[in-house]
């Protein structure tokens, strides 16, 4: 599928998105404690070494052809129960090295969603390998990860847990 970035963006890489691969997860993932890292899944493995990107079950992404992708990840942080407020971060990972800051959301009542949105563009090589973690912080209390909503009107479906799009940068 074929998608033209946003003018900004254009102006900026020179450059057309062309998407290959939007993954997602409706389960719910949440760490078992605070200051343990979880990879986050986004359902079920897509694509094969053929592809220029593929994913397995357990949310690791590789690159299979070196290039620039534009990466979208938005995860829906949340809690149910409990007291206290609840720190949630999450970070991106390339080649197993943190890459760019991570991103922090505080969740202070019993029944909350917030998203978390995060786009990075990478210029991959072939084999490299992305990963998105979450982490409860220990400074909060040791609740909350990530929720899927279903609407209550169902021809809205459900909105994910974890959502992941990468697109290619192609010259234009």
């Amino acid at each position: 599928r074929e998608v033209t970035t946003q003018m900004a963006d254009s102006m900026l890489y020179s450059a057309k998105e062309v998407e290959v691969l939007r993954a997602s997860s409706t389960d719910i993932q949440a760490p078992t404690t605070t200051g343990t890292a979880l990879t986050v899944a986004f359902g079920g493995a897509q694509k094969t070494s053929a592809d220029p990107v593929m994913i397995n079950a357990s949310g690791v992404v590789t690159f299979n052809a070196a290039g620039n992708y534009a990466i979208r990840v938005k995860l829906q942080a949340g809690r149910t129960g409990a007291s206290g407020t609840s720190i949630l971060l999450s970070r991106v990972l390339l080649a197993g090295a943190q890459f760019g800051s991570p991103a922090v959301t505080k969740l202070a009542s019993a029944d909350v969603t917030v998203p978390i949105e995060s786009r990075v563009v990478v210029n991959a090589t072939a084999g490299q390998t992305f990963t998105v973690e979450i982490m409860r912080d220990a400074a909060g209390s040791n609740f909350g990860g990530l929720y899927p909503q279903a609407a209550t009107v169902t021809s809205w479906g459900v909105a994910p847990s974890a959502l992941l799009v990468i697109s290619r940068l192609e010259g234009v």
